[in-house]
């Protein structure tokens, strides 16, 4: 880990503020906004090993404030249980996969999904359906993050389709992230990726992020549900080209 200066430091506390706010209005987007513009001050994996305890944290405290964890538990069991088993996997095949294969294909499905649902809002799935489509959407995103610790955009995706208020939806989303982000973290200091170093960085970078988190918590407040919904929408647009972007550089 390189040493930061004090410039340095405080556009890390800024970019990690930042992104809390993103997180805190939308529930996704963490990692969207903070490592490319952390990557501006430092080396990508320096900018990654900062990630884990924020995000392990702030998704604790929008999974379990407003008392979404349990129901989200009772009524998604089925994705979690993929979820859990798909990354156990997806990290076995990491050494065997392209990752910029992958980020071009999640990237463009996840653009035509962001466009289509804009200009055609109609998009809805059926209660009777989302249980057995969870554990497939569930696995799928498993695997794909147990790779390339980017869990979000096909889950985000079944969540938009069930149409969730907002308040549902960012509690709901969390408790799949937290679902991931425990095992996967805990793997990562198991394999040595993760020394003291980066632990205590990692866990310094949690305080602008979360007070930023609280300050976006209370915006969302203001949206309205088609506001919250495009905002979404707008969000997966930029983590597809984002993914595009890293796959072509």
């Amino acid at each position: 880990m390189i040493e930061l200066g004090t410039n340095v430091l405080l556009w890390c506390a800024v970019v990690l503020f930042s992104a809390g706010a993103v997180k805190g209005i939308l529930g996704i987007g963490l990692p969207v906004v903070a490592i490319p513009l952390l990557a501006l001050v430092m080396p990508v994996p320096q900018a990654v090993a900062l990630m884990p305890i924020p995000i392990v944290i702030s998704n604790i405290w929008q999974a379990f404030h407003g008392g979404y964890f349990l129901p989200a538990w009772r009524r998604f069991w089925p994705l979690i249980l993929g979820l859990v088993v798909g990354t156990v996997i997806g990290v076995k095949l990491l050494a065997s996969v392209d990752p910029r294969a992958l980020y071009i294909v999640i990237g463009v499905v996840v653009m035509v999904f962001a466009l289509t649902s804009f200009f055609s809002p109609r998009l809805r799935l059926p209660a009777h359906g989302e249980r057995w489509l969870g554990l497939a959407i569930g696995l799928a995103s498993g695997v794909i993050g147990g790779m390339s610790t980017i869990y979000g955009p096909a889950l985000i995706m079944f969540l938009i389709a069930l149409r969730l208020p907002k308040d549902e939806f960012v509690g709901t989303i969390a408790t799949f992230y937290l679902s991931a982000a425990v095992p996967l973290t805990l793997a990562l200091g198991a394999f040595g990726v993760m020394g003291t170093r980066e632990l205590i960085a990692s866990t310094l970078a949690t305080l602008p992020l979360f007070i930023g988190v609280l300050g976006g918590q209370l915006l969302r407040t203001r949206l309205n549900q088609e506001a919250f919904r495009k905002g979404l929408l707008a969000m997966l647009l930029v983590a597809g080209l984002v993914l595009i972007k890293r796959a072509a550089f």
